[in-house]
């Protein structure tokens, strides 16, 4: 007799980046920023499981400054995706899965787009010619438990980390 066995999806999100194109500053006049990013990838995933699947990704933040004297850094970064921030989903064609990025290792803080108060994660440090801002911030994800209707494919979702300073 055949043993009927759970399907396995391979599920990821990709974290793009952005800085705004002429946005006011809020960091000092010289103050120059860039994101790095690492894939949010969930591997495989059972439907049927009753536990969450976690997983984390890292934005890495760099400022520099030609200044001799120290100057300010301060901003925010959101995370922006095809479906608000409340609905994000990995997809495959017709097929779709829910999950959230989370600012919290305990997941109670949703990273969303920047939308509503309280959605973006702050960036606040001195920059000087002699030693750059650095900062890194993990994205903490999660697809529920239970997702009975999902069909074994590999889901994906594109997220643009926005860095506004």
């Amino acid at each position: 007799m055949p043993v009927t066995r759970p399907a396995k999806l391979l599920v990821a999100a990709t974290l793009a980046l952005a800085l705004p194109q002429g946005a006011m500053a809020k960091s000092g006049p010289g103050v120059v920023c860039s994101l790095a990013t690492t894939a949010l990838m969930f591997g495989d995933y059972l439907p049927l499981r009753r536990t969450s699947a976690d997983s984390t990704a890292v934005i890495s933040v760099t400022c520099t400054t030609a200044a001799t004297s120290p100057e300010p850094v301060t901003g925010s970064i959101a995370l922006a995706g095809t479906a608000p921030a409340a609905n994000r989903l990995l997809s495959h064609g017709h097929h779709a899965i829910r999950y959230q990025l989370y600012a919290d290792p305990a997941r109670s803080r949703v990273w969303g787009d920047g939308a509503a108060s309280g959605t973006t994660v702050a960036i606040s440090g001195k920059v000087s010619a002699t030693l750059p801002y650095r900062q890194t911030i993990r994205v903490y994800g999660r697809i529920a438990a239970n997702n009975p209707s999902a069909a074994a494919d590999f889901y994906a979702d594109t997220i643009t980390a926005t860095l506004d300073y």
